[in-house]
């Protein structure tokens, strides 16, 4: 998409995602403006991250890199990754593997993801999973003659739905949908189907059949989440999902609230609707905030009613 209003205003090319929570981000206001999110980890430890939060030896990974150099240094690994998806036509067919693959034979690990519906044009849908089992020898041939199309679990969405795909589920997303992702900070990814689309010197990309057929679990959940009702003061709370790498929580509220920071855990908000302050900055859709575990209190004081997803690493 180009016209990516009302989050990032226009741009002259088409923009597929924008990152948000990965180590080279830099914040945009504040003191800190400027400053990496990996310089943060390094200078403040657990007073971003918590209490809870244990450092992990672990480096992002993209499908087939280069081993990393062991002896070089690196920087802190932030645990989960946040994005926007902006998808203008049907986006090529994917799976990720888990952490034991992952980590067994690309160095890195794995990816568990979650997907909220921001905007959904009418008709829109999501594929995940298939209707029915495949060996990894069906699914390869599918694949390569294109008959793999048939075989996706098609589920209409709109806003406000939530999906996890979990580790071995083939999934893509439908034309005309905004989805805000939050998952583990990976990007390995196996590009299993493209339908037929090449690349900008007019060849196929690159496709990870085998790696992708051998990751692929017919068994994988298929279905939209429901969001469960959570008791609180301050907010509309619900539960969206948990999994052992996030939790995420969908909170909405029309009137000022006293935000307390939890000093075990750092915490992302990613609003999606409405507008407002967040302590002395402003918010808006597509705005994402990092709070840190020693945050002192602060007020939200939205200037119309707001959504925004809370997402956080689960006690272990």
């Amino acid at each position: 998409m180009t016209d990516l209003r009302p989050y990032f205003g226009e741009f002259a090319k088409p923009v597929g995602e924008i990152w948000y929570s990965f180590e080279a981000n830099q914040v945009t206001n504040g003191s800190l403006a400027g400053r990496t999110l990996a310089s943060l980890i390094s200078e403040f430890g657990q007073h971003l991250m918590g209490s809870a939060c244990e450092p992990r030896d672990l480096v992002r990974r993209s499908a087939g890199a280069v081993a990393r150099d062991d002896s070089a240094p690196r920087e802190p690994y932030f645990p989960i990754l946040t994005k926007m998806l902006f998808a203008a036509e049907t986006l090529s067919v994917q799976v990720h593997p888990d952490d034991e693959y992952a980590l067994e034979h690309e160095g890195g690990p794995g990816k568990t993801e979650l997907w909220y519906v921001v905007a959904a044009l009418p008709g829109a849908s999501v594929a995940l999973g298939l209707t029915e089992h495949m060996s990894p020898a069906q699914l390869a041939i599918a694949a390569a003659s294109g008959e793999i199309e048939r075989f996706l679990n098609w589920v209409p969405v709109t806003a406000g739905d939530a999906l996890l795909i979990s580790p071995g589920t083939l999934h893509t997303l439908g034309a005309g949908l905004t989805i805000c992702e939050i998952q583990q900070n990976s990007d390995l990814t196996y590009r299993f189907f493209d339908f037929g689309r090449l690349d900008a010197s007019g060849n196929p990309r690159e496709l990870h059949v085998e790696q992708g057929s051998a990751v692929v679990r017919s068994d994988a959940p298929r279905d939209k989440l429901i969001l469960q009702a959570i008791p609180d003061p301050l907010f509309e709370r619900s539960l969206i999902a948990s999994c052992p790498y996030f939790e995420t929580e969908k909170l909405a509220w029309n009137s000022s609230v006293e935000y307390q920071a939890n000093s075990e855990r750092f915490e992302l908000l990613m609003f999606v609707e409405g507008s407002g302050r967040i302590g002395p900055e402003s918010y808006q859709p597509g705005d994402c905030y990092l709070i840190p575990a020693a945050a002192e209190s602060f007020a939200i004081r939205p200037d119309s009613p707001s959504v925004a997803l809370r997402t956080f690493e689960p006690p272990a």
